[in-house]
């Protein structure tokens, strides 16, 4: 199976992902996108393809070969555009004001057609939230309601939530959370069996060596005891299924990246195409920055070459390209030295800093 079919498989027609899970300060500091970059990103949630837009892109092209994954993502935009800050959040699901689907008929008449017609069947969907709808995020809240239940009380999560210095945290973490059974059912709910079954495609899994559980455990045990957990949004969404302070949130959920966002709408455009296929039809210098997310995690060495090649051949000179590795190292070939340059000191001090921390290495390149 070639890596476009492979990811059409893991696709389907529902949503993947209602949240980035690949944190949006550390794309930036690798990206160092500015008011005289156009770029490259792919949509998914939508969040991160803001936050580029936010950090002040001249364009931002959001492209996905999953037609639910654009669907979301215009979405969220219209409503950012529409709603006032209070509004908006209420709307995607990060508070308890409620009344989503009123709001929804609200924005219907500034949807396009196809965006319409898959939210008109799915208000359940926008009922519950809208950050909550997706599939990964489903596997999630099964974590958080079934399986930390049977290991910590909501006490001792709270505890936890409430410590102040990494000191503390460091200290909770071995004295009160890293018990045998944490561990045991981890590695049973974070094994590649369940993951395939209930949170991921099998077919993200093709390229996957070693134990997936045993990487899953390492990489949190670094975020419960390396980086603070009151500026951590990702860890707290896990644990509670909230954001305490929507300020240190996704950008778009602070009053100055809504107002962002809303100003940036016209600057963001939407493609539902494969990202090979897209890459070849556009001229060079169509792009200076690129968020290819985990894409090469679905591919083979041979494909990703082809990808980045793709990405030379419609990049700017020192175009900066950034994507995260789960479980599959991926990165520029040797073979492609004298065309694109590969960061590796900067991509091991940003992914020791990613509070998303679910993967495991984080690649920033530069087209020479």
């Amino acid at each position: 199976m070639s890596g476009t079919e492979a990811t059409r498989e893991a696709l389907g027609e529902r949503i993947s992902y209602a949240q980035s899970w690949e944190d949006p300060r550390i794309l930036q500091a690798g990206l160092r996108v500015g008011s005289e970059d156009d770029v490259l990103s792919i949509c998914a949630s939508g969040d991160n393809s803001f936050a580029l837009a936010i950090a002040g892109a001249r364009s931002v092209t959001a492209i996905d070969l999953s037609a639910p994954q654009i669907a979301l993502a215009k979405l969220k935009l219209v409503a950012a555009t529409q709603f006032d800050l209070e509004r908006f959040r209420s709307f995607l699901g990060v508070d308890q004001m409620g009344q989503r689907v009123f709001l929804y008929h609200e924005l219907r008449p500034h949807l396009d057609e196809a965006t319409r017609d898959f939210w008109d069947e799915r208000e359940v969907w926008i009922r519950t939230g809208l950050t909550a709808c997706g599939k990964f995020e489903g596997y999630l809240s099964l974590f958080r309601e079934k399986m930390l239940p049977l290991v910590h009380r909501r006490k001792t999560i709270d505890a936890f939530l409430a410590c102040e210095t990494l000191e503390e945290q460091h200290a909770f973490f071995h004295k009160r959370w890293d018990s045998w059974r944490w561990r045991a059912l981890f590695r049973i709910f974070f094994s590649r069996a369940v993951m395939a079954r209930r949170g991921r495609s099998r077919a993200q899994f093709a390229h996957v060596e070693g134990s997936v559980s045993d990487s899953f455990l390492e990489r949190t045990e670094h975020v419960m005891t390396a980086l603070p957990i009151d500026d951590n949004p990702f860890l707290q969404w896990i644990l509670t299924g909230t954001v305490p302070d929507l300020n240190r949130g996704q950008p778009y959920f602070s009053e100055e990246g809504h107002r962002k966002l809303k100003a940036a709408a016209d600057r963001i455009r939407f493609v539902h195409e494969d990202l090979l296929a897209h890459f070849k039809s556009s001229p060079p210098g169509t792009y200076s920055a690129f968020n290819l997310s985990d894409v090469p995690e679905y591919l083979s060495e041979e494909e990703t070459e082809a990808l980045l090649r793709a990405v030379v051949g419609c990049a700017r000179p020192g175009a900066r390209v950034a994507y995260w590795n789960l479980l599959v190292p991926r990165c520029r070939p040797d073979s492609m030295k004298d065309v694109l340059e590969r960061d590796t000191a900067l991509g091991a001090k940003l992914i020791r800093e990613d509070r998303a921390f679910v993967y495991g290495a984080f690649q920033v390149e530069t087209v020479r």
